[in-house]
């Protein structure tokens, strides 16, 4: 093919992993891809430091609220090629990776059929970059050699979830913050103990990272109010690795005002276990914002 004829084609889409929320694990290819968009299309859960590596671009929302508003899928396939179809740089920003539980490969089967030319850059996934930067490990030697990992939303009916139980070693649930009584139910009747422990973590690499301990029968009590848990990560079987709970800001929040938060102090007091944040600004935060949350007034008596 000759430049002519590429200066003929339509638009490239870019089907781009944001990772778990965490600036601090995009990829390189990512943050390019974003520098280069004239138009995004971003989920809900993409941090909002994230956009701001693509100032030029024009944004769109189409992403899902748990429990609440979402853009159809269908919607976001239309969009996808119809801004293809014009000539633009198209970057489709997902969180995680865009081929685990992203759904991916019907936006790839769209632009496909339409003509549009397309490529993957891969994410980090919540799956290793949630759980290792909480500090909990899928494998160790000499303590287990696998682990399983399935979905809990759409169709996972109560007999898959058993089969799943029934696979040795840990296992993780994806999006399965609104199942936890049939995960716990279906799990101990596949003959594992319900005393078997469960770490949760919720809203994973952000400020607002909440990670609990409980165990699969506890876990639907944990987890009553499963809007004060989204997004949020169940590992059966798994407990943090306890040099992580042993730093001395472990599960602390540091609020470091000016200086950036890519700076050498900052990396310092992540490695002592702290949680870095901006100050709070007057506006509500994204629930994956690095900004501090507000402070909670205590009523007066």
């Amino acid at each position: 093919m000759n430049e002519l004829e590429l200066s003929q084609q339509p638009g490239i889409v870019t089907l781009v992993g944001a990772g778990p929320g965490d600036p601090d694990l995009l990829t390189v290819g990512a943050a390019r891809a974003l520098s280069r968009a004239d138009v995004v299309l971003y989920d809900n859960l993409v941090c909002p430091e994230i956009l701001d590596l693509a100032p030029q671009a024009e944004k769109i929302n189409v992403g899902k609220l748990p429990f609440g508003e979402f853009t159809s899928q269908r919607a976001i396939n239309a969009l996808l090629v119809r801004e293809g179809s014009l000539g633009r740089n198209v970057v489709r920003l997902k969180g995680g990776d865009p081929l685990l539980f992203g759904r991916g490969t019907e936006e790839l089967e769209a632009l496909h059929n339409a003509g549009i030319p397309f490529r993957v850059i891969p994410g980090v996934s919540s799956l290793n970059g949630v759980l290792g930067g909480a500090g909990l490990s899928l494998t160790a030697r000499g303590r287990n050699h696998g682990f399983a990992v399935f979905s809990g939303a759409g169709q996972t009916g109560n007999d898959e979830i058993r089969r799943w139980a029934d696979t040795p070693g840990p296992v993780v649930v994806f999006m399965g913050v609104h199942r936890a009584a049939d995960i716990a139910r279906e799990f101990i009747a596949a003959g594992r103990s319900p005393h078997e422990p469960v770490t949760v973590i919720a809203r994973g690499g952000s400020v607002r990272e909440l990670v609990a301990q409980t165990t699969i029968q506890e876990l639907p009590t944990l987890l009553a109010d499963p809007a004060d848990w989204t997004p949020a990560i169940i590992a059966i079987g798994m407990v943090r690795e306890r040099a992580f709970g042993a730093r001395p800001l472990d599960g602390k929040i540091a609020v470091v005002d000016g200086q950036p938060l890519n700076s050498p102090f900052a990396d310092l007091l992540r490695a002592l276990g702290a949680r870095v944040a901006k100050p709070a600004a007057s506006a509500a935060p994204h629930v994956l914002s690095r900004e501090a949350p507000a402070p909670v007034e205590k009523e007066k008596t």
